[in-house]
């Protein structure tokens, strides 16, 4: 076990920082060991039920440190500031209305990745949704993800050229 308490907040910070680079990197890898020698599961029902876990999975954890009062689109937007989503990533966060928010990630690692070994771009498409859906259902059950835009497709009039996929969050 980390000895947190002989440590300097900033180490504290970089080693965790550091074990989620790890973690992510790690998690790539499986996704593409996957890809190559069960191709048929990606995708699939089970692989995509055990994504959306996955979400609400991390949303449960969260709850253990957040312990917010909060609720609405604001428990949910509260929720997204300490997630993976924000460790790793540039994202956008933008209240739209009590029950709507928009969540964009801005020039995503995984996508420069991709590139960087090779391909045109990182297939995110279902499996993002099913981890959106399970993290943000199990913070409010009424809670829905929609794409509005996601890699190969190309963002639409008047967003920026950095954003690199978009979601609507509402509240049903």
């Amino acid at each position: 076990m980390l000895q947190i308490d002989q440590l300097s907040k900033d180490q504290v910070y970089s080693i965790m920082l550091e074990l989620l680079y790890t973690l992510n990197y790690g998690w790539f890898l499986m996704e593409e060991w996957i890809k190559k020698n069960c191709p048929e599961k990606v995708g699939g029902e089970d692989f995509l039920n055990m994504l959306e876990q996955f979400g609400g999975y991390e949303a449960k954890r969260l709850e253990k440190t957040i312990q917010s009062k909060r609720e609405g689109v604001d428990r949910l937007i509260q929720f997204l500031e300490h997630s993976h989503w924000c460790a790793f990533e540039q994202i956008e966060i933008m209240k739209l209305s009590d029950t709507r928010m928009r969540m964009r990630t801005l020039n995503c690692t995984s996508q420069k990745a991709a590139k960087k070994w090779g391909s045109d771009f990182y297939e995110c498409g279902p499996s993002a949704l099913k981890i959106r859906s399970g993290f943000f259902g199990w913070i409010n059950p009424r809670a829905r993800v929609t794409s509005v835009f996601m890699p190969p497709q190309k963002a639409g009039e008047g967003i920026p050229s950095n954003v690199s996929c978009e979601w609507l969050i509402s509240i049903e």
